[in-house]
């Protein structure tokens, strides 16, 4: 009884940690995430539900504007670099810009 009981607690606790959102089974799209989270959430509306932004010119990463995604590790790499509008500079290295970009396109793959 005891075995059984661990296999269904241990069952569950699997798939309650599971997602039904491929895209977060990508490692570098969870770096990304945490990414946006630590350096762009105060201005930036970094989910993919989430439309309105802290600060007004800070795009929604889910946005038309951000869906644009040519050039994007470029264009990170200098925003992030010196700055944009009233945003400051953030030090990011060149694989956390690879992660933050593949973070924010995979907001438009859905």
């Amino acid at each position: 009884m005891d075995r059984r009981f661990a296999i269904m607690v241990l069952t569950l606790g699997l798939s309650a940690c599971a997602t039904s959102d491929a895209r977060m089974l990508d490692e570098p799209v969870v770096r990304g995430l945490h990414i946006a989270q630590r350096a762009c959430a105060t201005c930036h509306a970094i989910e993919a539900g989430d439309a309105t932004s802290r600060a007004r010119r800070a795009a929604p990463f889910a946005s038309l504007e951000m869906r644009h995604t040519v050039g994007l590790e470029g264009r990170l790499a200098v925003l992030t670099s010196k700055g944009h509008y009233s945003m400051a500079p953030v030090a990011l290295t060149i694989g956390e810009l690879a992660d933050l970009r593949a973070y924010i396109e995979s907001l438009h793959t859905h």
